[in-house]
């Protein structure tokens, strides 16, 4: 069974470094225990031109450029916006909450109510989650009529108390009680 892993920060160092070197990337690929394939892929991630003094340009690796590089790819993953090319969705939904004061509920429920048809149709979560991510240009939170207010309540902390103190004191006790007359005292 293979077990697949992501270069890290140091094991970029050291291709560097072994690359500064002269290190073939099978030799590379041996220390770090992947395979030359992957030494092959990122030395492409990384790699940049440089000019020496005498104007000629050498081919080099760096590991910060490389780890850039996969971090953005990394950002890129994921499921697309729904959104994405439908302009004229996009546009009405930005236009009713920025210079009308729509809630974004109220944006969708009013496309519903006139039967607007556009290519695409996001959900009230949906719609707050590209507003929480700056998929519209004019919207943020503080557009919004309730988020922009809103603010997290916090619990005080009470210190609990026993339960036997809750009740009367056994000092304060009825004085018939200490005759033990009645059946439980």
């Amino acid at each position: 069974m293979k077990h697949y892993k992501h270069l890290t920060k140091r094991d970029r160092i050291k291709i560097e470094t072994l690359y500064n070197q002269g290190k073939k990337n099978c030799e590379i690929a041996k220390i770090l225990r992947v395979h030359e394939s992957t030494i092959s892929r990122e030395l492409k991630r990384g790699l940049y031109i440089k000019r020496s003094t005498k104007l000629i340009e050498i081919a080099g690796y760096s590991c910060d450029l490389a780890q850039n590089r996969y971090e953005n790819n990394l950002l890129a993953k994921g499921v697309s916006i729904k959104i994405g090319c439908d302009y004229k969705y996009a546009k009405f939904i930005e236009d009713k909450i920025a210079d009308e004061h729509y809630s974004p509920a109220a944006v969708l429920g009013e496309i519903k109510r006139k039967d607007l048809s556009f290519k695409t149709s996001i959900c009230v979560s949906t719609l707050y989650s590209y507003i929480e991510k700056d998929v519209f240009g004019r919207i943020t939170n503080k557009d919004l009529p309730i988020k922009s207010t809103r603010k997290r309540k916090y619990n005080k902390v009470r210190e609990r108390m026993h339960k036997r103190l809750l009740g009367n004191s056994i000092e304060d006790r009825n004085i018939s009680v200490e005759t033990r007359d009645d059946f439980g005292h």
